[in-house]
């Protein structure tokens, strides 16, 4: 078998088989370097046909009829394989799609040229593909195989027919569904692979050879070459070129292509619709003539121009065709584009309207609007900032926020540069300024005024940053609040000297009048008399009134001035509930009115707050109850469920309250209504402090009462367990 290796000489045909092979080598590298769908396979056709080329080279320049037949049957892989390969190449190709091997594809790329190997392995067993007639002939002083075709040699040839037909149907569909301007390309396609398998018909039926050989895998070999030539001359799978093609066919803007003379030679679809003539209508093509004209005349160098055409407008673009052989720079025509500028001109009309009503609005604007760049330079500034500022007149180059003239100072004074630091700051790190009050010398007048500044950073990749800053005269605004705080601070001290006065006067009356009622309640224990006994009580009470009412105003007195302080203390609600019990039970019964207290929950847990104030606020409660009510029973109810807050009722069936009144009662000084006063008595201050003692423990009351049926007070508190 080693000798079927050598080569002992090569003749014209042999030569022309390794060009072949050579040829098919370098269109292996181009394609490798390409990019088209199905180039995987393109590639593999490629390989496969190298092989089959080797095999025939072997085939031509061996010297015995066995080594002739090793060949022979040693390319059938590869024959095989070509054959599989271009068509799955085609359907890639065509439908626009690049798919690696698999399922039937894998099946038909590695059956065929398996069963072919297996075939012609072991025709000496079965001589079924090559008959024993197979004999050496001579020819022009050599010799070649005339082959005695057997059954399975057919059936091998009759799948190959099949994958050629499929081929051809493939192209030939691509060129009835392809674009009009694409169609001629798919012909070439069909053309390519009707080629060789119209050899090897010629070599099967008319026993068509060349010197002997069969003619198909040159005629495969000249159709790759063809591709090739294709290849180089961007005209078959280069992407680009097809690209190129596309965009001068699917361009929205009208080309047209013109010759030495300005005669039209080409345009695109779209250059075709527009110049279109409508019926009835005249073409709008003598529209360009003049421009054409122009062309000519300043060899493809005319004047920038919009032209109108079915009125829309277009921008003109002249490219020169220069001659490819022949005298550089030598024009053989020219390509014009005309560009839809309609849109744009539209856009940019719109865009300048919307510049003009900016400008107008900053220029009407009520607040003044100032715009520096990064060196701290008026840029802009609307007609409102030149007014605050009394820049009216003056131009902005003539205007810097350095100028000491500015004679920038505090609100109150003091001197400052600070707005210009800031202005300093925000270029920086473009932190915003906010509310900044700033007092300034105006320019036009002399007159200090106070502005307020807000101001933050305008910036852009494309464009350096820039301060934004609105002006605002708070002068007026400035001075009412400076007056508001000195009449403030006014009342605050004569709140404060009320305050003072009350709490010395409580002190001072509260000392004679302790006095007042221990000799009173002396008296009681050595007076006999009944008559002097009911005077001497008529002291003690009108003096305990006294001292309650004094109470009540250095508690008011406490609350306004926000001194009243609450302890956090231990207590237990339902020892609060009995002290209430113990403390009213017989001012109750002297009146004739049930009293009950009643407790709920886990009143036996202790809770955090202050028990002195609660009682304060309890005492006033049922007190009240019990004065407004002439008959029927008052109820003191304590809910102290577990982990909610304590609620407490007070309900009493008294005289009631109308809605009016109710929202009267919680005024210090202020009573359901007038006539309380002279009837019940009492200053007015007890409902008052009770809310404001409530409103310290951040609880809730509520009041739900109905004249002549009683009054019910509910005190949600949120003291919390111990």
């Amino acid at each position: 078998m080693l000798d079927c290796f050598e080569v002992s000489q090569i003749d014209a045909l042999g030569a022309l088989t390794l060009f072949f092979c050579f040829a098919i080598f370098h269109l292996l590298y181009r394609a490798g370097n390409s990019y088209f769908f199905g180039r995987i396979y393109f590639v593999v056709a490629l390989v496969s046909m190298l092989l089959w080329l080797f095999a025939v080279f072997m085939e031509i320049t061996s010297q015995t009829a066995a080594c002739k037949v090793l060949w022979s049957s040693a390319a059938w892989p590869a024959i095989m394989l070509v054959p599989t390969t271009w068509l799955l190449f085609l359907i890639d190709y065509i439908n626009g799609r690049s798919e690696s091997p698999k399922g039937w594809r894998k099946a038909i790329l590695w059956v065929g040229p398996l069963v072919a190997l297996l075939t012609v392995a072991t025709n000496p067993l079965h001589q079924l593909f090559y008959g024993p007639g197979s004999a050496p002939v001579a020819v022009r002083g050599g010799i070649a195989m005339d082959f005695d075709h057997g059954p399975l040699f057919y059936l091998l040839l009759v799948y190959l027919y099949g994958l050629m037909l499929y081929a051809m149907a493939i192209s030939l569909r691509g060129a009835f569904v392809a674009r009009p301007q694409h169609r001629m390309f798919y012909i070439g396609i069909f053309l390519v692979t009707l080629a060789p398998a119209i050899s090897d018909l010629a070599y099967m039926a008319l026993d068509f050879t060349i010197q002997g050989y069969d003619p198909t895998p040159f005629a495969f070999s000249v159709s790759l070459l063809i591709l090739l030539v294709m290849v180089a001359q961007n005209r078959l799978m280069d992407v680009g070129a097809i690209a190129r093609d596309l965009l001068f066919s699917n361009s929205p803007d009208p080309i047209l292509v013109l010759d030495v003379n300005g005669e039209l030679v080409g345009r695109n679809p779209e250059a075709r619709r527009l110049f279109a003539a409508e019926p009835g209508s005249e073409s709008p093509a003598h529209e360009l003539r003049e421009f054409i004209d122009e062309i000519l005349q300043t060899g493809g160098a005319p004047m920038r121009r919009t032209l109108t055409v079915r009125n829309r407008h277009f921008d003109p673009d002249v490219f020169p065709v220069d001659q490819h052989v022949g005298r550089p720079g030598t024009v053989v025509g020219w390509v014009l584009r005309l560009q839809d500028s309609t849109e744009r001109r539209f856009l940019s009309g719109a865009l300048q309207a919307e510049r003009d009503f900016l400008s107008r609005l900053m220029e009407t604007s009520m607040a003044g609007i100032l715009v520096l760049d990064a060196a701290g330079e008026i840029t802009f500034i609307n007609a409102e900032a030149e007014r605050i500022l009394g820049l009216e007149g003056q131009a902005i180059r003539d205007i810097s926020l350095n100028d000491p003239a500015w004679r920038f100072e505090w609100p109150e004074g003091a001197p400052s540069t600070d707005l210009v630091e800031a202005f300093a700051d925000l270029a920086l790190n473009a932190t915003p300024l906010r509310n900044r009050l700033v007092s300034l010398q105006r320019r036009a007048d002399g007159e200090r005024r106070v502005i307020s500044v807000n101001a933050s950073q305008l910036a852009s990749p494309d464009t350096e940053a820039r301060i934004v800053a609105s002006l605002a005269d708070v002068t007026d605004q400035y001075r009412t609040e400076i007056h508001l705080r000195d009449a403030a601070a006014r009342s605050e001290s004569a709140n404060r000297s009320k305050s003072q006065f009350i709490a010395n006067m409580s002190h001072e009356i509260r000392t004679p009048l302790n006095g007042v009622l221990g000799m009173a309640e002396v008296l009681d224990r050595l007076i006999k008399d009944a008559e002097q006994k009911r005077m001497i009580t008529t002291i003690r009470h009108s003096g305990e009134l006294l001292l309650t009412i004094l109470n009540d105003v250095l508690d008011m007195s406490k609350i306004e001035a926000g001194k009243l302080e609450l302890e956090a203390a231990l207590f237990r609600p339902d020892h609060l509930a009995a002290r209430i019990e113990e403390l009213f039970t017989v001012s109750a019964d002297e009146k004739q009115l049930a009293f009950e207290v009643f407790t709920s929950g886990r009143a036996d847990l202790q809770r955090i707050g202050d028990p002195h104030r609660l009682m304060q606020i309890m005492q006033n409660l049922v007190s009240n109850a019990i004065k407004f009510t002439h008959d029927g029973e008052i109820m003191v109810t304590f809910s102290c469920a577990i982990g909610k807050p304590m609620i407490v009722e007070v309900r009493d069936t008294g005289i009631g309250m109308s809605s009016e009144q109710v929202e009267r009662i919680f005024r210090p000084f202020e009573q359901a209504d007038g006539s309380v006063t002279r009837r019940f008595g009492g200053t007015g201050l007890g409902m008052a402090i009770v809310a404001k003692l409530v409103e310290l423990m951040h609880g809730q009351i509520e009041v739900a009462s109905e004249l002549g049926e009683g009054t019910t007070i509910r005190l949600v508190l949120p003291l919390e367990q111990a």
